[in-house]
């Protein structure tokens, strides 16, 4: 039995010390009568230093007090105790975080001679936990700060579909609305809770239905943004919206739905009807007085050219045979004379050429790229199909538009070669310049300088066509003008 006894005390013995875990026993006057070795090893003491003294030397004020006051006293009584939170202080002077809990071992007559207690590390866990409740707290400190920008944002951008005068909406990729603004709602006389869910057609007048869905699954398909003018017919009259339609995506990429943003620019046609008129107007009248011009300078000083023409030829002729330097004088009259004309009808034809009302466009400008050739000394080429017959309007447009590109090109290309060519194909009339200049960037183009391209496009716009230029540096300069003979411009 003794044997067994020693054995088993030896055993006991072995698993206190080596169990990895911090275990102790103090007496009634809590001083420590035994520690295990994980327990000297992690306070970094030997096992002479410790035993006899208090448990609470190795404690840290605040765990000492809570010792000394509540728990001993506690202990003592019950002979039991779980989880109590104590900071123990290393011998380097380190503090651990522990949870102890402890049982009594009695005597026989049921005093507690000795405390049996295990000490659990919990400083990682500690510096775990408040980590998380740090990051918890920064996590709710940066929801709260979220939450308030989302309301600023959300109230701006209700602000802004309230107060702006522009019409929104935002549909589904089935079409279905899911929301308008306060312009929409007012305009079509509906609320934006009503609308939700329902089509063009549950809303709106059949033909603006039938252009919202056009438009709407065009972007859809293309899957980009789209610009247009679309009509609608109000009760004070049909209006026109410039609509800027774009596509929206959902968090992972996907299409959702399509936005629309429609601007009123009704008077801004209106305007730019009428100043397209005035324009017309003014040109229409420039050509009248380009014309009269030309009939002065042909007829009336031409006239008087040749008069004085005649004369010189008639003194040269009396003069030659009694007085040579007087007729010498009266031949370089002449000659002088030869170059007015030829001036003034070179003048003339400039400003409103008679063969471009006699003979038409093609006659026009085989005279004029001829003319150009001549002055310039630029190699002009001019190419040209059957054109057929071409009302006033587009006549005089596309003369002044070469007109203006071969003048661009005499004053600023530095060309070696330009080419005029003019074709009628399916019933468009195009006409197209291009040199082999030093070209330039089209978008640094000062006002100064694209004065003369605002002035193509404008002639091309009036009757009802498109001008383009396109250039690049050290690579030329290409004019395109194309309009229908009609003067409707197709899309």
């Amino acid at each position: 039995a003794e044997s067994a006894l020693r054995e088993s005390e030896s055993r006991h013995r072995s698993l206190y010390h080596h169990t990895p875990a911090m275990l102790h026993s103090i007496d009634p006057e809590g001083r420590l009568v035994s520690v295990s070795d994980y327990w000297v090893e992690v306070m970094e003491f030997s096992r002479d230093e410790v035993i006899g003294r208090k448990l609470t030397d190795f404690f840290t004020e605040e765990s000492r007090q809570y010792a000394e006051t509540t728990i001993f006293p506690q202990f003592f009584k019950n002979g039991f105790c779980q989880d109590i939170p104590y900071q123990f202080v290393k011998k380097s002077g380190g503090k651990i975080d522990i949870l102890l809990s402890a049982i009594a071992d009695r005597d026989a007559s049921g005093n507690i001679k000795r405390s049996l207690a295990v000490s659990i590390d919990v400083t990682q866990r500690n510096r775990a936990e408040e980590a998380l409740k740090q990051a918890k707290e920064e996590l709710r400190l940066y929801s709260k700060d979220l939450e308030r920008l989302v309301r600023k944002q959300t109230e701006e951008i209700t602000n802004i579909l309230t107060y702006t005068p522009a019409v929104v909406y935002i549909k589904d990729n089935t079409g279905r609305y899911t929301l308008v603004n306060t312009r929409y709602e007012e305009l079509f006389n509906v609320r934006n809770a009503e609308i939700r869910g329902k089509t063009d057609y549950d809303i709106l007048p059949q033909k603006a239905a039938d252009q919202f869905r056009i438009s709407d699954s065009q972007v859809l398909k293309e899957l980009r943004p789209l610009q247009i003018e679309e009509h609608i017919q109000q009760s004070y009259g049909l209006h026109t919206y410039l609509a800027v339609k774009f596509p929206i995506y959902d968090e992972s990429g996907a299409i959702s739905g399509v936005c629309g943003i429609l601007n009123d620019i009704t008077a801004v046609k209106k305007a730019q009807t009428q100043l397209r008129r005035l324009s017309g107007s003014i040109m229409a009248n420039q050509e009248k007085e380009r014309s009269a011009i030309a009939r002065e300078l042909h007829d009336e000083l031409g006239q008087v050219l040749t008069a004085l023409r005649m004369d010189s030829v008639w003194m040269y002729e009396r003069l030659k045979q009694t007085d040579p330097k007087a007729s010498e004088r009266a031949l370089t009259m002449c000659r002088l004379i030869d170059k007015n004309i030829e001036d003034v009808r070179g003048m003339a034809f400039r400003l409103r050429p008679g063969v471009l009302d006699d003979l038409g466009l093609v006659d026009a400008l085989e005279w004029y790229t001829a003319d150009f050739e001549r002055r310039t000394e630029i190699a002009c080429v001019f190419e040209h199909n059957d054109v057929s017959s071409l009302n006033d309007g587009i006549s005089t447009a596309a003369y002044r538009i070469a007109q203006e590109a071969l003048t661009n090109v005499a004053r600023h290309a530095s060309a070696n070669r330009v080419e005029v060519v003019l074709k009628t194909r399916d019933g468009l009339l195009t006409l197209a310049v291009a040199d082999d200049g030093q070209g330039f960037e089209s978008h640094h183009l000062s006002e100064s300088e694209g004065l003369g391209v605002a002035g193509m496009r404008e002639r091309a716009t009036l009757v009802g066509g498109a001008l383009e230029v396109h250039s690049e540096p050290k690579k030329g300069t290409r004019v395109y003008f194309k309009v229908p003979i009609d003067g409707r411009l197709g899309s």
